[in-house]
This record gives C-alpha cells, sequence and structure tokens, in this order.
C-alpha cells in the first residue's frame, strides 16, 4: 500500500483500538460495530459477543487469538487495496467504513 492508503488504514485501527493497546479485541469493538442487526442476533441463535467475535475473525489471520494486531490489520487492507485502483475510491471506502 502507498502511504496515502496505510495512513487511512492506521486511522482505521487506531478507532478500533479504544484502549491503545495494539491489540484490537471484541471489548474494543463493543460500541463501535453494532451486529443486533445480524440475522443470527435477531434469531437468538448467536450474542453480540459472538457476532463481534466472529467479525474479528476476518482480520485474526496469523495467530488466531482474538486479538487482531496492526500488522493483522494492515495485511487484511493491502490485501483489499490491491484490488482498488483509485487511490480516491480507497479512501471514500475506508472513511464510509470507518467514519474517520
Amino acid at each position: 500500500m502507498n502511504e496515502r492508503r496505510k495512513a487511512l488504514v492506521l486511522a482505521a485501527f487506531a478507532k478500533l483500538d479504544k484502549n491503545g493497546s495494539g491489540e484490537v479485541t471484541v471489548e474494543d469493538l463493543l460500541g463501535v460495530y453494532d451486529g443486533s442487526f445480524h440475522p443470527k442476533f435477531k434469531s437468538g441463535e448467536m450474542t453480540q459477543k459472538d457476532i463481534l467475535s466472529e467479525f474479528l475473525s476476518q482480520w485474526d489471520t496469523q495467530q488466531k487469538d482474538g486479538c487482531v494486531t496492526k500488522e493483522e490489520f494492515c495485511d487484511y487492507y493491502s490485501d483489499v487495496s490491491a484490488s482498488i485502483d483509485e487511490d480516491d475510491y480507497f479512501e471514500q471506502m475506508m472513511r464510509t467504513a470507518w467514519q474517520i
């Protein structure tokens, strides 16, 4: 990723990492991601924490430990970035997704 894109990814990570620990956990996602609209939450199959854990697992790739490091988050978005040609579109996507 170029510096512009990396700065956006790091801003999104910083928004998620509420306590500044350098890792994002389910507790960090509470209040940031609303899983109440998830069909499995509505049906009672999953709790809010279950949904957040599932959501978090998309970035928890190097060591499946329930904690997402800055490196894991950047790796994920590096892959996303490779499929987006325009920097402006990548920026719009990140700003919209993470309200940054």
